[in-house]
């Protein structure tokens, strides 16, 4: 990760694993910031399946809820920079986030 985003935007990465260290409620509203949650969300994951998420999706507050219980829903990594966010390996969206 840090190779992709280059010496200068490195700098500015903070690498977290929170399956070791939670995320707090505002944590992950940070990470979202304005953005719909839906689109950070693995679809891949047993929750995600068992739960039915794919036909409706809980309100927000009960999303962060579960998003925190279960952090494997989010999709990763989560890359954010200012209002900008790419998620996933996205290697030209990253490189774009930090102008490259």
């Amino acid at each position: 990760m840090r190779d992709l985003l280059g010496e200068k935007a490195a700098d500015l990465l903070i690498e977290r694993d929170y399956s070791k260290k939670p995320l707090t409620a505002e944590e992950v509203e940070s990470i979202f910031g304005k953005d719909p949650i839906p689109q950070f969300l693995n679809t891949r994951h047993a929750v995600y399946k068992e739960r039915g998420l794919a036909g409706a999706l809980p309100i927000q507050n009960e999303l962060i809820d579960l998003i925190i219980s279960e952090p494997n829903l989010i999709r990763r990594p989560v890359t954010r920079l200012g209002s900008k966010v790419v998620i996933g390996f996205d290697k030209e969206g990253m490189k774009s986030l930090v102008g490259d």
